[in-house]
């Protein structure tokens, strides 16, 4: 087993230097056919000029692959990169000014799984390309990533991207499944709001890269995407790591606000020192940050694997 991932990732690295050598060499072609994450076939004629971004995570995505020059209008909250915040704004991700997207005339617009369907079949009805992407796994952000590039004309660029990402990420299984064979998963909770109490359960983002961090995620007993989760049963389950946000109570959670919680003083993570805040843009973004996001669940789960994780990460 260990042999065949070796061979992955060396195989990896001689797809990566080939592109990188390529330099573009192949010319992408238009028109361009994918099937988005909401199941519709979209096909691009021509390279578009003027793209429009209904999400930040889209935003992040488009920047990463090299469409960053060609977008037109991003939504409100839209700050990474620092580029796109000098972007117009188009309204917000529930709400977006559909009489501007209309008068910007967009080539196409990029919308998720965060935005309203009515916005999207409007748009539609319009006649307004729109691709719509969604990501409840790792392995499907990267790949929308891909198709992002290939339906803006940047395919090259993403390649080598998701092919660097594949890599840094197979590195980190390595370092993970060695500890994982001789220790259990630590429990882990994450807090996606705190009063009431949110998680992140089953068949999302989020419960993958703990997974992938070599963590349990004990919301996924919950057995929905998005549960409220009982103080109750936390406490019951009695998590090893605590996981949060700043974002969780209105920028007002801190790790010491969790530990000075009634009642938390008797959760494991509490009781040890595991609690932990993380930026939310890099945990629930399915961009190509999923990697910071990675890390850094990496070692606030196994702390002892912090130098090897950041010397992979920074790379």
């Amino acid at each position: 087993m260990r042999i065949k991932k070796r061979t992955s990732i060396i195989t990896l690295s001689i797809i990566l230097t080939i592109l990188i050598i390529s330099g573009g060499v192949f010319a992408q072609e238009f028109p361009v056919t994918i099937t988005d994450g909401l199941g519709s076939e979209v096909t691009i004629e021509e390279k578009p000029l003027k793209i429009i971004s209904l999400s930040p995570q889209t935003t992040e995505n488009l920047f990463a692959v090299g469409a960053g020059e060609n977008v037109i209008g991003v939504t409100t909250y839209a700050d990474y990169p620092e580029a796109a915040t000098k972007v117009d704004k188009i309204g917000t991700i529930t709400e977006p000014n559909i009489e501007k997207i209309v008068a910007m005339e967009p080539d196409l617009v990029i919308a998720a799984s965060v935005n309203k369907m009515e916005t999207i079949n409007r748009l539609k009805e319009l006649n307004i390309k729109v691709a719509g992407f969604s990501a409840n796994s790792v392995d499907t952000a990267i790949e929308n990533i891909k198709k992002i590039g290939e339906i803006t004309g940047n395919q090259d660029t993403a390649e080598k991207l998701t092919a660097d990402m594949y890599i840094k990420i197979s590195e980190m299984k390595d370092l993970i499944d060695k500890k994982l064979s001789n220790n259990d998963r630590p429990k882990v909770f994450y807090e996606l709001w705190s009063d009431p109490l949110y998680t992140a359960g089953v068949d999302n983002f989020i419960d993958d890269l703990i997974h992938m961090a070599g963590g349990y995620n004990i919301g996924r007993l919950a057995e929905t995407q998005w549960p409220q989760f009982s103080l109750e049963k936390l406490l019951v389950e009695d998590p090893e790591v605590y996981i949060s946000t700043p974002h969780s109570a209105e920028m007002k959670v801190s790790k010491e606000s969790i530990k000075n919680r009634e009642r938390f003083k008797n959760i494991a993570a509490i009781k040890n020192n595991r609690v932990y805040i993380i930026d939310q843009n890099i945990l629930n973004r399915a961009s190509p940050r999923l990697l910071k996001g990675l890390s850094q669940l990496t070692m606030a789960i196994w702390p002892d694997l912090e130098a090897e994780v950041k010397q992979i990460i920074e790379k």
